[in-house]
């Protein structure tokens, strides 16, 4: 597994193992973001996730959030990649709350929840 990890992140740092009952987890730092990758015991690599900026997201999510949410502004982005798929994981923030959806390449857009403000 040490192997497939230095293959497909060779450039990694700061990098943290855990284990759990059935996977092994990385945590590290790759062109200066923060990522998660998840093993099984194999070796097999079964999914990552990092931050990202709102730049990064593709363009059909970008403008459905723009006109649906017009007034919350992005405050942080977790690309999720599993099973060859890629979602982001939107934590949206207005005057009085925080509104977290879940974003598809496609531009699909659900809400997971909405959460008041102190």
């Amino acid at each position: 597994m040490l192997d497939a990890f230095k293959t497909e992140f060779s450039k990694a740092e700061d990098v943290s193992w855990y284990t759990t009952t059935d996977k092994y987890v990385a945590k590290f730092t790759l062109n200066a973001r923060k990522v998660t990758a998840h093993y099984d015991k194999d070796g097999t690599l079964l999914a990552t996730s990092r931050y990202i900026s709102d730049a990064d997201l593709p363009l059909s999510v970008m403008t459905r959030l723009m006109k649906k949410y017009p007034d919350q502004k992005i405050n942080n982005v977790v690309e999720y990649e599993a099973d060859g798929s890629t979602t982001y994981v939107v934590t949206l923030e207005s005057e009085t709350h925080w509104t977290v959806l879940k974003a598809e390449s496609n531009g699909n857009i659900s809400r997971l929840k909405k959460l008041q403000k102190a």
